[in-house]
């Protein structure tokens, strides 16, 4: 059994649709509502009973509408799926032996096969979360001590900056 099948996913791509299915679609997604107010998101099922949608599923179907709807292609795989470093690499937009530092460093966890290293989804995603929180706090600090120290000002409407 191949890592691929324990892991299946599912690529969307726009060229399976046409731009008319794709549109009523993300039409119909944008007014699905159960008529409750405020409005609640939900879908009918095939013997027509009707369900209330959590809103971040919503907000998923929606997403992946959008997408499509741009000619961008939507992938869905389990968080328990395993990446090659290349692949998380790719998630992370970094190269990958940048990645493979990580890595080695301990920064995220992996597993190897053989020779080769494998990264689960959910920990390049809890990665990326807690690298965007440190980057938002060193922000936030640096922009404290900016003020404190009355380097911070901001820009008046009428700047031009070309």
């Amino acid at each position: 059994m191949t890592v691929a099948s324990l892991y299946p996913r599912r690529t969307i791509n726009p060229s399976s649709f046409s731009p008319e299915e794709i549109a009523e679609i993300s039409e119909f997604l944008s007014g699905a509502s159960c008529g409750e107010e405020p409005a609640t998101p939900c879908m009918s099922g095939p013997d027509g009973t009707k369900r209330v949608i959590p809103a971040r599923l919503y907000d998923t179907l929606t997403f992946i509408m959008d997408s499509l709807c741009e000619g961008q292609g939507v992938t869905v795989m389990h968080t328990s799926a395993q990446l090659t470093t290349q692949k998380a690499a790719d998630f992370l937009q970094m190269s990958r032996p940048t990645l493979v530092k990580l890595l080695e460093s301990g920064e995220i966890p992996f597993t190897k096969v053989g020779r080769h290293r494998r990264v689960l989804l959910a920990d390049v995603q809890e990665y990326e979360e807690r690298i965007s929180a440190r980057r938002d706090q060193f922000l936030a600090d640096q922009t404290r001590e900016a003020a404190q120290e009355g380097d911070y000002f901001v820009v008046p409407d009428d700047y031009k900056t070309r």
